[in-house]
């Protein structure tokens, strides 16, 4: 079993809200389930975070949500990270970040707002 986290902030780099992402996020996820019969991505964890990061003598402190999914090995593994990491680039696009942290297997990952 892989298991997977994206943590989505809840405001963008301006203070705006980034409510809509995160429902855009939850939609994506649900009609690729319905695609599937309900069998792409079982379901998930959401936790509420604070993340504490600094440039140089300044501190920023974001709020954010951590989902957490575990992938099961087999049939459609490689689809479900592949679809995951593009849902993070389409929030990090969305959120106006520089990237969107996330780990797979606690290897952690930056993903941008553009193909790599």
């Amino acid at each position: 079993m892989i298991n997977v986290k994206i943590y989505l902030p809840l405001e963008d780099n301006d203070g705006n809200p980034t409510k809509q992402s995160h429902v855009n996020f939850i939609h994506a996820i649900k009609c690729m389930n319905k695609a599937f019969d309900g069998e792409f991505i079982g379901g998930f964890t959401v936790t509420d975070a604070k993340g504490y990061w600094f440039d140089n003598d300044v501190q920023y402190v974001d709020n954010q949500r951590i989902y957490e999914f575990h992938i099961e090995a087999g049939t459609h593994r490689v689809q479900r990270l592949q679809f995951l990491k593009l849902r993070a680039r389409v929030a990090c696009s969305q959120m106006k970040q520089e990237c969107i942290y996330m780990t797979i297997d606690n290897e952690q990952h930056f993903i941008s707002g553009e193909a790599d």
